[in-house]
C-alpha cells in the first residue's frame, strides 16, 4: 500500500472561459494507485457535481460510482473524461463529513476511497439503492429495544448524586456554549456513568441539537439501548454491523433527514450523519472493539474526538479503567478529567479473593476449578444467587508459562510475552523480531513444569457440569453467540433467572446490571497477563476489574475469586484493590522505559504469502528499504522483521516489519507497499 495523498482537492476552480473540473475518489472496491481523478463537468451539471456529491464516471472501460471530494483544475494539454451524471442533490456528504475524511486518510495512511466506504452504508452508497439485500428478514433484537419504546412516555431522569452533578457539569457548559470540550469520565463500575451521559444527551436535545452514543459492541449491551430508548422514545436510531443492509440504509437516511436525533451503536455509529450534532458520547474507551481490524483501520474514539474538534461539539470518553494513553493525556493538559470514585448508594465494590493455582498444582488439584471456588459456587447457589465465570481463551498460539513459579517466556528486550508456534517450535517476539527455541526448563526457575495455556469456555463448562451435574448453565462466546441476537436471547434468560451460572469471554466483562449476581470467578487470569502485547498488562488489569464489577450490584453480599499463576504481578495486585491509579502510574513507568505509547507511536507493515519463505525474505527486503531511506537521524526504530502473530492465516503466512517513533508520519512515504501488503497505524490488541 502506498502511502495515500488526497490530489487536488484545494486547488483553485477553473476559469470561467472552460469547463468546470472536479476532483473525484472512484468507488471501485479495489485499492488505486492514486486517490482522485480529474473529471470535467457538463454544462447542465455544473450547480450538481460539488464536493459531497455521488457521480458516475467513466473509469477504464467502465461507468463507475465515485465521489466529488473538491474542485480541481485539467493539466494543460491532458485530455479529461466527462462526469456522465450526478445521483444527489443535495450532495451525500456534507463539508465536515469530507473533513473528517481526509483527516482519516491522513493519520492511517489511508485510501480516501477506502474512507468514504467505511462512512456510508453499503446501502446507501449502491448507484441504485432500494430492495432488501441479503440478510434475515427479522428485525433485529437492537432494532426491537428501541421500537419497544416508540411512543411511549419518557421515563424520568434519575436524581443526581453530588458527584455526578460535577461530573455532568463541564458537558452541560459545553452544550450550552456549543463549545468543544475534551472530558474523561473516570468513574469505577456502577458509579452512574450512564446517567451523567443520559443528562448531557437531554440537555443538547433540549437546545435542538443531537447525540451520537458510541459502544464497545451493540449486542453486548441490550440494557444501555433499552435505558437509552426509555429515556428519549421514538427517538432513538441503533446503528452496528449485525444490521441487514436495508435496515443500515434506512436507519441512516432517517437520521439524515433529521427524524431521529439519538444514535447508539458501535464504531461505525461515529460518521452518523446528524446536521445537528450537539454531543458524542464514548462509553467504555478503552475497549478494543473501537480499533478497526480492516482498511481503513481507524480507531474510533480518536475519529469521534476530531470529529468533536471540526463540529465544535463536546466529546466525553467514559470507563471504570481507561487507556493508559487517555489517562496520561488529561494529566498533561488533552482531556478535562472527572472523577466517580463510589458506587450509587454507596454501595461498596466486591473484595477480590486471590487463589494461587501454583499452589493448587502443588497440592495435586488440576481442575480448573480451585478448591475454594467450587466451595463458593456451590454456597452461591445454595443461596439462591447466580455466578459468572470468566475465562476470557484469545488467539490460536500458545503462551508459555511456568505451573511452578508463574512466569511466562518474555523477550529480554521488549518485556513483552514470546508466542510459541507450533509449526516453527520456536518463539518469537512480535516487536523486535527476537527469537529461540521453545526452553525445556523455565529460565526463571528451571522447572520442567513449563506449559501452554490451553483451557477455553467450552472445556470449562463440561467440567462445571461434571461437578454440578444439577446447575444450569449459560455459555457465551464467539461460538454460542454467532446469531445475531443470540446475545440479547442469552442476556435475557440469565437476567430472568433462566440459569445459575454463566460462563464467557471478555463478553460478559462490561455492561451488565443484574442485582442477583453473589458470585464472579475469574478461572485464569493470565490468559490476557501474558499476551504477547505491549498492552497485557492494561488489558489484565481491565478485564480483572470490569468482570469483578459484575459483582456486589443488588443488596445481597458478593464475592469476587481470581485465580492466578501470578499474583505478584503489578496489574494482578492493583485488580485485587481495585486501584487504577496506583496500576497506571506503574504500567507508565514501563512504557516510558519501553519507549511505548504514550511516549511514541508504532506502525506495523505486515506482508502475505502462500510461502513461508517467500513472506520472510519480502519483510527482509522490506525492512532493509525502510531502514536505509529513513536514515539513522530520523528519530524512528524500525524493527523486526517477525512473524505475525497469526502467522498462517487464510492459507497465508504473515510477517511484519514495525515502524516507532514520535513522528511516524515520516515514515509514511517509505513504507511498503504492493501486492501483499497491508499497514496499521496505531496497532490495536
Amino acid at each position: 500500500m502506498t502511502a495515500h495523498r488526497i490530489e487536488a482537492t484545494t486547488a483553485a476552480p477553473a476559469v470561467a472561459t472552460g469547463p468546470a473540473h472536479v476532483a473525484v475518489t472512484p468507488d471501485t472496491g479495489a485499492i488505486l494507485p492514486k486517490d482522485t481523478y480529474t473529471y470535467a463537468v457538463p454544462d447542465h451539471l455544473v450547480s450538481l457535481a460539488v464536493p459531497g456529491a455521488r457521480v458516475m464516471v467513466p473509469f477504464g472501460s467502465r461507468e463507475v460510482l465515485g465521489y466529488v471530494v473538491g474542485v480541481d483544475v485539467a493539466l494543460a494539454g491532458v485530455e479529461v473524461r466527462q462526469v456522465a451524471d450526478v445521483l444527489d442533490e443535495p450532495p451525500i456528504l456534507g463539508a465536515p463529513a469530507l473533513q473528517l475524511a481526509r483527516w482519516i486518510a491522513a493519520r492511517y495512511c489511508a485510501p480516501l476511497g477506502e474512507v468514504i466506504r467505511a462512512m456510508l452504508p453499503k446501502g446507501v452508497r449502491s448507484a441504485r439503492p432500494g430492495g432488501r439485500k441479503r440478510g434475515p428478514r427479522t428485525t433485529s433484537a437492537a432494532v426491537e429495544a428501541t421500537r419497544a419504546h416508540d411512543g411511549a412516555v419518557a421515563e424520568a431522569a434519575l436524581p443526581l448524586t453530588s458527584a455526578q452533578q460535577a461530573a455532568a457539569a463541564p458537558l452541560l457548559e459545553a452544550v450550552a456554549a456549543r463549545s468543544h470540550r475534551r472530558v474523561l469520565l473516570h468513574g469505577v463500575t456502577g458509579a452512574g456513568k450512564t446517567e451523567v451521559y443520559l443528562v448531557a444527551i437531554a440537555a443538547a436535545l433540549a437546545a435542538g441539537r443531537q447525540a451520537i452514543v458510541m459502544v464497545p459492541e451493540i449486542a453486548l449491551t441490550p440494557q444501555t439501548i433499552r435505558r437509552f430508548a426509555a429515556r428519549f422514545p421514538g427517538r432513538v436510531a441503533v446503528l452496528h454491523s449485525a444490521l441487514t443492509e436495508s435496515e443500515r440504509a434506512r436507519e441512516w437516511r432517517r437520521l439524515r433527514d433529521g427524524e431521529l436525533d439519538v444514535v447508539v451503536g458501535s464504531r461505525s455509529a461515529v460518521f452518523a450523519p446528524l446536521p445537528r450534532l450537539g454531543i458524542i458520547v464514548i462509553d467504555e474507551e478503552d475497549a478494543s472493539a473501537y480499533k478497526q481490524d480492516r482498511i481503513p483501520r481507524y480507531h474510533a474514539v480518536d475519529v469521534a474526538l476530531e470529529r468533536g474538534r471540526l463540529e465544535d461539539v463536546p466529546v466525553v470518553l467514559g470507563s471504570a479503567t481507561p487507556r493508559v494513553e487517555t489517562y496520561y493525556a488529561a494529566h498533561t493538559g488533552g482531556f478535562e478529567l472527572v472523577r466517580l470514585d463510589e458506587r450509587i448508594s454507596g454501595r461498596p465494590l466486591p473484595p477480590i479473593e486471590v487463589v494461587d493455582l501454583r499452589e493448587e498444582l502443588h497440592a495435586g488439584n488440576r481442575s480448573p476449578l480451585s478448591l475454594d471456588l467450587e466451595r463458593a459456587l456451590r454456597e452461591c447457589h445454595d443461596g439462591g444467587g447466580q455466578s459468572i465465570l470468566f475465562l476470557n481463551r484469545r488467539g490460536t498460539a500458545t503462551v508459555v508459562v511456568c505451573r511452578n513459579c508463574g512466569e511466562a517466556v518474555t523477550c529480554d528486550s521488549c518485556s513483552v510475552s514470546l508466542v510459541y508456534h507450533a509449526d516453527r517450535r520456536r518463539c518469537d517476539c512480535h516487536y523486535c523480531g527476537a527469537s529461540r527455541p521453545l526452553p525445556d526448563i523455565c529460565p526463571s526457575c528451571g522447572s520442567t513444569a513449563i506449559r501452554g495455556l490451553g483451557m477455553g469456555t467450552e472445556r470449562l463448562e463440561v467440567e462445571v457440569h461434571e461437578r454440578f451435574p444439577t446447575l444450569r448453565l449459560l455459555r457465551m462466546d464467539r461460538d454460542t453467540t454467532a446469531s445475531r441476537d443470540a446475545y440479547f436471547t442469552i442476556y435475557d434468560r440469565f437476567a430472568n433467572h433462566e440459569a445459575d451460572c454463566l460462563i464467557g469471554t471478555q463478553m460478559v466483562a462490561k455492561g451488565w446490571d443484574l442485582g442477583n449476581v453473589r458470585l464472579v470467578g475469574i478461572v485464569n487470569a493470565d490468559v490476557s497477563l501474558h499476551f504477547p502485547d505491549y498492552r497485557s498488562g492494561e488489558t489484565t488489569f481491565s478485564l480483572l476489574t470490569q468482570v469483578a464489577g459484575r459483582a456486589g450490584r443488588g443488596d445481597e453480599p458478593a464475592r469476587v475469586i481470581l485465580q492466578t499463576y501470578s499474583p505478584q504481578h503489578y496489574a494482578v495486585r492493583h485488580a485485587v484493590t481495585h486501584n487504577y491509579l496506583s496500576f497506571a502510574r506503574e504500567e507508565i513507568r514501563v512504557r516510558r522505559a519501553l519507549r511505548f505509547p504514550p511516549y511514541t507511536r508504532l506502525v506495523v507493515c505486515t506482508v502475505n504469502h502462500r510461502e513461508d519463505a517467500r513472506a520472510e525474505i519480502e519483510a527482509r527486503r522490506a525492512f532493509a528499504e525502510v531502514s536505509d531511506k529513513l536514515g539513522a537521524g530520523s528519530g524512528l526504530d524500525v524493527l523486526g522483521p517477525t512473524p505475525a502473530f497469526l502467522h498462517r492465516l487464510r492459507g497465508e503466512y504473515r510477517w511484519q516489519i514495525t515502524v516507532r517513533g514520535e513522528a511516524i508520519e515520516r515514515a509514511f512515504p517509505h513504507l511498503p507497499h504492493g501486492r501483499g501488503w497491508s499497514i496499521d497505524v496505531d496497532p490495536g490488541p
